[in-house]
């Protein structure tokens, strides 16, 4: 395993550093996820993902240490756990065109981190078991277990649909200001489209989320179409194409 590898995997499951309580879920949510499909073992290609979701991060306003990696997995998903975690199936980024694509993907996780989606959600778990169970009081509630398995009952049962049309909206805006083309948002909801009902590799992605009719629908009711696009992106492209082959 090299050492990028083994970085992100010990951020990811380590609880040896002191950590937020958010972070605690984010990591016991990743490891989750990497104890099922491990990240491919690739240093340009794992730095290539960092990249490009650390530009678009970095217009969010918030100040997380994002861990972005890519899985290997033929299923077509993306994962965003809280406290920065954001995890990418090799099958999910094989079907995508241009780094534009690649940028909303991740601005799209990168919203749901920066909204606090995931988290909430634990939270309101959390409050539930307290009130049914009558526990201690839930900021004592560190359990790597317990935090996995909320973490799995989020992603089996999905967000509501306000969550993941917030998160888009967020995703195009913070993509837009990082320079990158929103019209890719439309373009990467129209391939998820051609899998619906026909590929079982994004079973659980459509499971899980609105349909990508849906989703379009919604960005075009907010202006996506009236935003500024970029003039060139033969660059980005160029390095997005290398980065695809080498998967």
């Amino acid at each position: 395993m090299n050492r990028w590898v083994f970085t992100f995997l010990f951020a990811a499951i380590s609880n040896l550093q002191a950590q937020t309580d958010e972070e605690s879920v984010g990591r016991a949510g990743a490891a989750q996820v990497l104890g099922g499909a491990p990240l491919v073992a690739s240093i340009p290609n794992q730095q290539y993902v960092n990249l490009v979701g650390n530009a678009v991060a970095r217009h969010s306003g918030v100040n997380y240490k994002w861990h972005i990696g890519v899985i290997k997995s033929d299923a077509i998903n993306a994962f965003a756990m809280p406290g920065g975690f954001i995890l990418l199936s090799k099958g999910l980024l094989k079907g995508l065109d241009s780094e534009d694509e690649l940028a909303f993907v991740l601005s799209h996780e990168v919203a749901h981190v920066v909204r606090k989606h995931h988290y909430q959600v634990v939270q309101r778990q959390r409050l539930a078991e307290q009130a049914a169970k009558g526990l201690q009081s839930v900021t004592q509630d560190n359990d790597t277990a317990k935090l996995a398995q909320a973490s799995g009952q989020i992603y089996a049962r999905g967000l509501d649909k306000s969550a993941e049309f917030e998160a888009d909206r967020l995703g195009v805006e913070l993509m837009t200001r990082a320079g990158y083309d929103p019209a890719a948002a439309l373009n990467v909801l129209e391939k998820l489209q051609r899998y619906k009902g026909d590929d079982p590799r994004a079973e659980l992605l459509f499971s899980t989320h609105p349909s990508p009719m849906e989703r379009m629908d919604q960005l075009l009711q907010v202006g996506i179409d009236r935003l500024p696009r970029p003039s060139d992106s033969s660059a980005r492209d160029q390095r997005f194409k290398l980065f695809q082959r080498s998967l």
